[in-house]
């Protein structure tokens, strides 16, 4: 009988011990999840933690809510956040100050373990980008961005945007990093930047369906104020190679391009103030020049390309020399030809204007060479006039014969002339020196 009345006491014990266990549970359960909505967390200690651990500047908090799932966190509704010395700004998102654990109850000193930015759209200057890469550098939380636009500005300007990022800045790993996933002219984008020693950073860029993709070496020693590196950047089964120094600008050195109609050397400067502007020196080694003008004809005339917005939005100039001389000038949404010398012998000199692409681009140009008639006189040939590459359509507006003007009929003539027997059912004959030597010997009485 004692022996029972023993064992009934020691399971009631037991459950004494598993009932209170139980009870302790739900009570820190209690404490963790809910005692944090009957705390006041002001936004005054909101805007000091931020700038505290994030040199994060704050302002609008209109809303603070405690959410509890998926974890412990406070939630600000549409506040616009400033990171030290303008460097980016984000606008309408939420904003969740994920909570450590340990310091969940202490609403006097609020530490969180991470930010968590959702939405809203952030802006970002491109002569900050140096300053960007120092902050993800010496960032002391971890700061990720989901579902949010980045627009990268140059004078206030929209230079592109990536739409629904997937920001993560990660500065605890043993490799601090920078991650952003997201959509480039509705094209999937990814960059990583890993620092990979204390002075050299490494950048892996890729956008699969425009078959780009970029590897870029960076060395630093002064917080990306000035750097050097090494790029290599393939793009649509182009590949280019060449070392860079930051300065003020940019300056390319030992760089090349390859692929499969062009072997070509390139130096120069890249800008970034007070706009985005490049300035290279082109020496071509090889290049065929018929098949480039076919493949450009078809890629940026036949459809209204994505990649045709990209090329619109380039400011810059390519200065050719070695085989043939002129400026090629990317500026205001126009692409320019100017001063080109073909020919070393009795060379054609020309200049032409593409004001938009796609099947309404339209390529206006003036053309000019010396020729010689029986009499062995030279005179001076010059034809204005424009091409529609999508009907490989060619038209001449004007003709001047030494300085004299062709009637209308005569240019018509010259205009059919030019159809059959240089363009001849293709555009890109247009470059053929025979073809467009027989032409000029229309001209010759």
């Amino acid at each position: 009988m004692n022996k029972k009345l023993n064992n009934i006491f020691k399971y009631k014990k037991n459950y004494k011990i598993i009932l209170y266990f139980h009870i302790l549970i739900v009570i820190i359960f209690s404490v963790y999840f809910f005692i944090p909505n009957f705390f006041n967390y002001s936004p005054k200690l909101i805007e000091e933690s931020l700038k505290k651990n994030n040199d994060v500047n704050i302002k609008n908090i209109l809303n603070i809510n405690y959410k509890f799932f998926p974890s412990p966190r406070l939630r600000l509704l549409k506040s616009t956040l400033e990171i030290e010395g303008n460097i980016l700004k984000v606008e309408g998102a939420e904003i969740d100050l994920v909570f450590k654990p340990l310091n969940i109850i202490n609403y006097k000193k609020l530490d969180y373990k991470n930010l968590v930015i959702r939405g809203g759209t952030t802006k970002i200057k491109a002569e900050k980008i140096n300053q960007i890469f120092n902050y993800f550098k010496e960032n002391k939380k971890k700061i990720s961005f989901k579902k949010n636009n980045i627009f990268l500005l140059q004078n206030n300007k929209k230079l592109f945007e990536i739409n629904d990022s997937e920001i993560q800045i990660n500065s605890k790993s043993r490799n601090p990093q920078l991650s952003i996933n997201g959509f480039l002219l509705n094209h999937n984008f990814s960059f990583l930047l890993k620092n990979e020693t204390k002075n050299n950073s490494s950048i892996t860029l890729k956008i699969p369906e425009l078959d780009i993709s970029a590897n870029i070496i960076i060395e630093s020693k002064d917080n990306f104020r000035t750097f050097a590196g090494l790029l290599n950047l393939e793009v649509l089964n182009n590949f280019f190679r060449f070392n860079f120094i930051k300065d003020k600008n940019i300056i390319i050195k030992k760089a090349f391009v390859r692929n499969n109609l062009v072997n070509s050397s390139f130096k120069g400067e890249v800008f970034f103030k007070p706009h985005f502007f490049f300035n290279l020196d082109v020496e071509p080694a090889v290049i065929n020049v018929k098949k480039i003008f076919s493949m450009i004809q078809k890629k940026y005339f036949f459809k209204d390309a994505v990649e045709s917005e990209i090329v619109k939005k380039l400011n810059g100039s390519l200065n050719f020399i070695t085989k043939f001389d002129g400026n090629i000038i990317f500026e205001n949404r126009q692409i320019l030809f100017q001063n080109f010398k073909v020919g070393k012998n009795n060379s054609i000199f020309f200049n032409a204007t593409i004001s938009d692409l796609g099947k309404k681009g339209k390529i206006q140009f003036n053309l000019s060479k010396n020729i010689q008639d029986k009499e062995n006189l030279t005179k001076e040939l010059k034809i204005s006039g424009f091409i529609i590459p999508y009907t490989s359509n060619v038209t001449f507006e004007t003709i001047l014969l030494d300085e004299k003007i062709l009637k209308a009929e005569e240019t018509k003539q010259y205009e059919k002339k030019f159809k059959n027997e240089v363009v001849d059912n293709s555009l890109s004959n247009i470059l053929n020196k025979s073809k467009i030597n027989n032409f000029f010997k229309n001209f010759i009485n």
